[in-house]
């Protein structure tokens, strides 16, 4: 993440071959390790997540300090996420108050994807999973809610760039 934050173009074939090794290894996708390789390749242009038609036009635009989405919206979020088959990690949630931003305890509930399914289950499992805890979620004008997702490429990155088989990804291929 510190490489991002200075921009060193030149960490990104080793950003890359790093997050490679995490995937071969089996470090879970929602992990401090991969979460932050991921958020340095994005930060870097390497790296684009898919972001489905709603969820951008959802992004909160008013304060000028709001790390998200509306926390009201949640729920069609969520929907609009998980239909096109990205799966939600976890999410936080903030209040803006006076220009500021501020952690917002949410309802605590946590859940661990079963990482051996199938892309689609994960994709499903994630929805309900975040459906209640959008119904549980703080809501409010000045709350805003940022969820952490990513799309099967990001586990099976030769989808994106053909460079091989990665070990584990079969397990996210589609049954017949």
């Amino acid at each position: 993440m510190a490489l991002a934050s200075l921009e060193i173009d030149g960490a990104i074939e080793p950003l890359r071959r790093t997050y490679r090794a995490c995937l071969e290894r089996a470090t879970p996708p929602d992990w401090t390790e991969p979460v932050g390789i991921r958020w340095a390749l994005t930060e870097l242009g390497a790296r684009t997540p898919v972001v489905p038609p709603l969820t951008a036009r959802l992004r909160a635009t008013a304060a000028d300090n709001a790390p998200g989405w509306p926390s009201a919206r949640f729920t069609e979020i969520i929907n609009d996420l998980a239909n096109h088959a990205q799966v939600i990690l976890y999410s936080q949630f903030w209040r803006v108050d006076a220009g500021r931003t501020y952690g917002v305890s949410d309802t605590g509930l946590d859940w661990e994807l079963a990482w051996t399914a199938p892309w689609e289950h994960l994709v499903e499992e994630s929805r309900t999973w975040s459906l209640l805890k959008a119904s549980e979620a703080p809501t409010g004008d000045n709350v805003f809610v940022a969820p952490t997702w990513i799309d099967r490429t990001d586990v099976c990155p030769e989808e994106n760039h053909r460079s091989g088989p990665l070990l584990g990804c079969a397990r996210f291929t589609r049954r017949a």
